[in-house]
Protein backbone atom coordinates (compact mmCIF):
# COMPACT_ATOMS: atom_id res chain seq x y z
CA UNK A 1 0.00 0.00 0.00
CA UNK A 2 1.40 3.38 -0.99
CA UNK A 3 0.94 6.28 1.37
CA UNK A 4 0.60 9.82 0.08
CA UNK A 5 3.48 12.05 1.13
CA UNK A 6 2.58 15.61 2.08
CA UNK A 7 5.00 17.90 0.25
CA UNK A 8 3.72 21.15 1.68
CA UNK A 9 5.95 22.91 4.16
CA UNK A 10 3.08 24.72 5.91
CA UNK A 11 -0.26 23.62 7.31
CA UNK A 12 -3.22 24.59 5.11
CA UNK A 13 -6.11 26.40 6.78
CA UNK A 14 -9.61 26.58 5.30
CA UNK A 15 -10.42 30.04 3.99
CA UNK A 16 -13.65 30.68 2.12
CA UNK A 17 -14.36 34.08 0.72
CA UNK A 18 -13.67 36.51 -2.05
CA UNK A 19 -10.27 36.95 -3.58
CA UNK A 20 -9.39 39.50 -6.27
CA UNK A 21 -6.75 38.44 -8.76
CA UNK A 22 -4.61 40.71 -10.89
CA UNK A 23 -2.28 39.48 -13.58
CA UNK A 24 -0.04 41.25 -16.05
CA UNK A 25 -1.92 42.79 -18.94
CA UNK A 26 -5.31 42.73 -17.19
CA UNK A 27 -6.69 46.11 -16.14
CA UNK A 28 -9.68 44.95 -14.09
CA UNK A 29 -9.21 42.45 -11.26
CA UNK A 30 -10.74 39.02 -11.70
CA UNK A 31 -12.74 37.58 -8.83
CA UNK A 32 -12.15 34.14 -7.38
CA UNK A 33 -13.20 32.11 -4.37
CA UNK A 34 -10.55 31.29 -1.79
CA UNK A 35 -10.33 27.66 -0.67
CA UNK A 36 -7.39 27.52 1.71
CA UNK A 37 -4.32 29.44 2.82
CA UNK A 38 -0.99 28.79 4.51
CA UNK A 39 2.18 30.76 5.18
CA UNK A 40 3.44 29.38 1.87
CA UNK A 41 0.54 30.09 -0.44
CA UNK A 42 -3.17 29.86 -1.21
CA UNK A 43 -5.60 27.90 -3.33
CA UNK A 44 -8.66 29.37 -4.99
CA UNK A 45 -11.26 28.74 -7.68
CA UNK A 46 -11.44 30.96 -10.75
CA UNK A 47 -13.39 31.01 -13.98
CA UNK A 48 -10.22 32.22 -15.66
CA UNK A 49 -7.35 29.87 -16.38
CA UNK A 50 -3.80 31.00 -15.72
CA UNK A 51 -0.50 29.48 -16.76
CA UNK A 52 2.00 27.77 -14.48
CA UNK A 53 4.55 30.40 -13.36
CA UNK A 54 2.17 33.32 -14.02
CA UNK A 55 2.82 36.05 -11.49
CA UNK A 56 -0.34 37.23 -9.75
CA UNK A 57 -1.22 39.92 -7.24
CA UNK A 58 -3.90 38.65 -4.86
CA UNK A 59 -6.22 40.71 -2.68
CA UNK A 60 -7.35 38.28 0.01
CA UNK A 61 -10.42 39.39 1.95
CA UNK A 62 -11.06 38.70 5.63
CA UNK A 63 -14.15 39.50 7.73
CA UNK A 64 -13.50 40.87 11.20
CA UNK A 65 -16.47 41.91 13.34
CA UNK A 66 -18.58 42.41 10.19
CA UNK A 67 -15.89 44.68 8.69
CA UNK A 68 -14.25 43.46 5.50
CA UNK A 69 -10.48 43.92 5.32
CA UNK A 70 -8.05 42.73 2.70
CA UNK A 71 -4.36 42.13 2.34
CA UNK A 72 -2.42 42.22 -0.92
CA UNK A 73 0.25 39.63 -1.65
CA UNK A 74 2.24 38.61 -4.72
CA UNK A 75 2.61 35.01 -5.79
CA UNK A 76 3.35 32.60 -8.60
CA UNK A 77 0.98 29.97 -10.02
CA UNK A 78 2.27 26.50 -9.11
CA UNK A 79 -0.60 24.26 -10.20
CA UNK A 80 -3.92 24.35 -12.04
CA UNK A 81 -6.67 21.71 -12.08
CA UNK A 82 -9.88 21.94 -14.11
CA UNK A 83 -12.98 21.43 -11.97
CA UNK A 84 -15.99 21.32 -14.25
CA UNK A 85 -16.17 24.72 -15.97
CA UNK A 86 -13.84 26.46 -13.49
CA UNK A 87 -10.25 26.00 -12.34
CA UNK A 88 -8.65 25.23 -8.98
CA UNK A 89 -5.39 27.19 -8.78
CA UNK A 90 -2.52 26.99 -6.32
CA UNK A 91 -0.31 30.04 -5.79
CA UNK A 92 2.97 30.14 -3.91
CA UNK A 93 3.55 33.45 -2.10
CA UNK A 94 6.72 35.33 -3.04
CA UNK A 95 7.47 37.01 0.27
CA UNK A 96 5.47 36.89 3.45
CA UNK A 97 6.19 37.83 7.03
CA UNK A 98 4.29 38.74 10.15
CA UNK A 99 5.34 42.38 9.62
CA UNK A 100 4.38 42.69 5.95
CA UNK A 101 1.20 40.56 6.07
CA UNK A 102 -0.29 40.75 9.59
CA UNK A 103 -3.85 39.82 8.51
CA UNK A 104 -2.73 36.59 6.83
CA UNK A 105 -0.52 35.62 9.76
CA UNK A 106 -3.22 36.43 12.30
CA UNK A 107 -5.85 34.41 10.41
CA UNK A 108 -3.55 31.39 10.17
CA UNK A 109 -2.53 31.52 13.82
CA UNK A 110 -6.11 31.89 15.09
CA UNK A 111 -7.28 28.97 12.93
CA UNK A 112 -4.25 26.65 12.94
CA UNK A 113 -5.89 24.10 15.21
CA UNK A 114 -8.49 23.39 12.52
CA UNK A 115 -6.58 22.00 9.50
CA UNK A 116 -8.46 21.00 6.38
Amino acid sequence: MLLAIERREYLRITLTGKIDIRSKGVTEPLTGLAVNISKGGAAFYSENPFEIKDELLLHIFFKDDSVEKFEEIAGKVRWIKPVGKIFAIGVQFKQISRVTHPLIYSYIEVNDSVPI
